[in-house]
This record gives C-alpha cells, sequence and structure tokens, in this order.
C-alpha cells in the first residue's frame, strides 16, 4: 500500500504520520511549500489510484523537492515497480528504508528489495540472451538456379544451409538460363525463419493469330468481277452508239453505270472486311526463348 502520511503534511521537514500543530510552523515560505507539497502528493494518488503510474511519478518527485520525506520514496518505488523498471523501484525502497525512522514495514520492504533483485536480473539475462539475427531459408522449384541476396551471389539452389541475415528487408534474386528470373523483397525478423520459394517457369513469348480474310477475298472477287462487268457494257453501249442505236446504246451505258456503283459499293465492303478480318483473335507460344533482357517478369511467392 502508498503511503498516506502526507494527507496531513503541515510542516517542511518531514510527511510524518502525525501533523503538526499550525502554530509550530516556522515561516510563511515553509507554510507555503509544505501547501504546495501537498496538492503534489494528492495529485500523485489520485494518479497512482487512476492507474497512470508516470504523472504519479511526476507529482511525487515534485512534493519531494518541496518537503523530502521517505513516505516519497516509498510511493515513488511503488510506481516504478508498477511500470516493470526495476532499477528505479529498488533505488527509491532503500532510500525509504535509510530515511525512514525504525520502519514498521522494514523486513517487507527488505524482501520486496530482494525480489526486484532478482526481476533485474532475469530480465538482464534474457536481454543478454536475446537473438540478434533472423534466418533466410530459400528454395525453388528446381536446382542449378543462382541465388543473390542484396546483389551478392550465395550459390546455387538447393542451398542446405539456412542463411542468417541482420533483421529488416534484403532483396532477393534468382536466375537460370532459359527461365524468367525471380525478384522479391523479403523481411527478417530476430529469431524467427523467414522462407523464400521461386517457382521458375521457362521463358516463353507468344505472338498473335489473326483471323483468315476469307469473306474479303471472296468480295474482293465479286468487286472485280463487277468491274469487269461495267466496262464490258460500257464498251457494248458505245458499240451500239457507232452503229446509230442511240436509244438501246442509253440503255445499256444505264446498265454499265449500275455495274460501276455495284462494284465501287463491293470495293468498300472489302477495304472494311480486309480490317475486321484481319485483327488479332489469339495468340500462340514461340517456342524459342527470348532474349535475356526481355525475361523480366517475376512470379514467385516469399513468406
Amino acid at each position: 500500500m502508498l503511503a498516506l502520511a502526507g494527507l496531513t503534511l503541515t510542516v517542511p521537514s518531514a510527511l510524518a504520520q502525525e501533523a503538526v500543530p499550525p502554530s509550530e510552523v516556522g515561516s510563511p515560505e515553509d507554510a507555503d511549500s509544505a501547501r504546495r507539497a501537498r496538492e503534489h502528493f494528492l495529485s500523485g494518488m489520485e494518479h497512482f489510484e487512476a492507474h497512470r503510474y508516470r504523472p504519479a511519478i511526476h507529482d511525487f518527485e515534485l512534493a519531494a523537492e518541496l518537503v523530502p520525506s521517505a513516505d516519497l520514496w516509498f510511493n515513488i518505488a511503488r510506481s516504478h515497480e508498477e511500470l516493470g523498471e526495476y532499477e528505479p523501484a529498488i533505488e527509491h525502497y532503500r532510500r525509504y528504508l535509510r530515511d525512514r525512522v525504525d520502519p514498521p514495514d522494514k523486513a517487507q520492504v527488505e524482501q520486496r528489495i530482494a525480489s526486484l533483485e532478482q526481476q533485474a536480473e532475469a530480465a538482464r539475462q534474457a536481454a543478454n540472451q536475446r537473438p540478434t539475427t533472423g534466418t533466410l531459408r530459400v528454395t525453388a522449384n528446381m536446382e542449378g538456379v543462382d541465388v543473390q541476396l542484396d546483389d551478392r551471389s550465395i550459390g546455387q539452389t538447393p542451398l542446405t544451409t539456412p542463411i542468417s541475415l541482420e533483421p529488416g528487408r534484403h532483396r532477393l534474386r534468382l536466375e537460370r538460363e532459359g527461365y524468367v528470373p525471380f525478384r522479391s523483397e523479403v523481411r527478417v525478423e530476430a529469431g524467427l525463419v523467414t522462407a523464400a520459394y521461386a517457382d521458375m517457369v521457362p521463358a516463353t513469348r507468344y505472338r498473335a493469330i489473326r483471323g483468315k480474310r476469307i469473306a474479303t477475298w471472296i468480295v474482293g472477287g465479286l468487286a472485280i468481277a463487277g468491274i469487269g462487268t461495267a466496262i464490258g457494257l460500257w464498251g457494248h453501249a458505245r458499240g451500239l452508239a457507232a452503229d446509230g442505236n442511240y436509244e438501246e446504246a442509253r440503255d445499256w451505258g444505264r446498265y454499265s453505270d449500275f455495274a460501276w456503283g455495284g462494284a465501287a459499293l463491293l470495293a468498300v465492303t472489302a477495304a472494311i472486311l480486309y480490317f475486321v478480318e484481319g485483327r488479332a483473335v489469339g495468340t500462340e507460344r514461340v517456342e524459342e526463348p527470348p532474349p535475356a533482357e526481355t525475361a523480366s517478369r517475376d512470379r514467385a511467392t516469399a513468406f
């Protein structure tokens, strides 16, 4: 339990268990210091009861600056203990035993100090034994893959020995001729094993498959036939006109015009069909590998 003697504080000499009558106060300055010390003490108590231990330590220390007290050292020690700060807690418990005259709880406080010293030593040993590096295991779906870590070659798969690394992010790259290079960034944590697996896939390329222009050539052929027909009709009309059969020549001339119009329409249709039927309708795989500089697609998993 926290020392509560400060609740009756009226003198600057110490936070005593019993209040000193106001007549014994030495000076107005001492009385003001005692008043402010009591305010800080009460504020520290409120923070402690609300589990706000850091503000509680601050208020207890302010009160101790105004009116030093063994009870305040005890309260500061309890606050540090709640925060898991063993060394400051031990220090203030010892100050409490030093400054408190015949403390009734001396045995209990000494036992508490011994317990805190054991906990502090255990914490120091745990910190010294805490791992400072992590481990990376690199595997691939085939042998003979060059492995580079942070732009440094570390061998080829399979890597039988795990890699010890500083914690943090590291660049990983696996390469083999004829396969897509694998690139990844792996995060290594101290004391943990990070595994990276590369699924190497063959380096391939694809080309577009375009549709066959069957309708284009049919309509184009009809357009050419229409042009030939129009020319033939035009020649026949001229022959009739040369023989003086103007009326009949005009009829055949109209037929020739119709043929020219049909041929033009077929030619335009053939041009449209040329682009429509020539578009890509799929892709096909090219068996030969592409140049090395074009193989840059990544595919792998790192975790």
